[in-house]
């Protein structure tokens, strides 16, 4: 699959200080609609990037060139770059949704897209396509959406960069002063008109 002048890249050698989002998805939750593929198996184009290029890919219905992907994070994310191996005969355009949980093709032309990107064929999978950090922040689900004008959609990797925001965990240890301090009683006679009961 590879030969010495493919022009791909090892991970390493992406131009990125972002991390792969991979594991931070929820990939048996992940849905592809329009496909020649059970809709469940959405996951199987969001590999680690080292097998982006080993089968299997997800190719659209021939007749209504579009794809539509569904993607839960098991964690909140923000995400900053988008990578595809896009094995397609022409330009894809990309509508990405973010944050639209339970979303179909009925939405794709109700709703504004987060962002629309152009994406060339890249059977490489190293163009990193950068996101609008600040659209992108704290996302829960996205929601991909593929156009092809010449012929099917074909997928072999999707690919998300950037870095997860930790979940907060525990509960928040506060104490609470029954009497308040001396300090606390001089801070407060300070404000005009405010009176301490004893």
């Amino acid at each position: 699959m590879h030969s010495a002048n493919c022009d791909c890249k090892a991970e390493h050698e992406l131009a990125t200080t972002f991390v792969c989002l991979r594991e931070y998805l929820d990939l048996p939750s992940i849905r592809v609609f329009n496909s020649t593929t059970d809709p469940n198996l959405g996951r199987i184009v969001f590999k680690p990037y080292d097998e982006r290029l080993s089968p299997p890919e997800i190719l659209s219905d021939p007749v209504e060139t579009e794809l539509l992907f569904t993607v839960p994070f098991s964690q909140p994310c923000d995400v900053h770059n988008f990578l595809a191996v896009n094995e397609s005969e022409a330009a894809l355009e990309l509508k990405i949704f973010a944050n639209r949980p339970d979303f179909d093709f009925s939405d794709v032309e109700a709703t504004v897209p987060t962002l629309t990107l152009n994406l060339p064929p890249d059977f490489h999978g190293s163009f990193i396509h950068n996101l609008n950090s600040v659209k992108f922040k704290g996302v829960q689900d996205l929601a991909l959406h593929f156009l092809s004008n010449k012929g099917p959609v074909k997928l072999r990797y999707i690919g998300l960069r950037g870095r997860p925001l930790q979940p907060v965990k525990g509960v928040v240890d506060v104490t609470y002063e029954v009497t308040p301090t001396a300090d606390f009683n001089e801070s407060l006679s300070e404000i005009k008109n405010f009176k301490i009961i004893e």
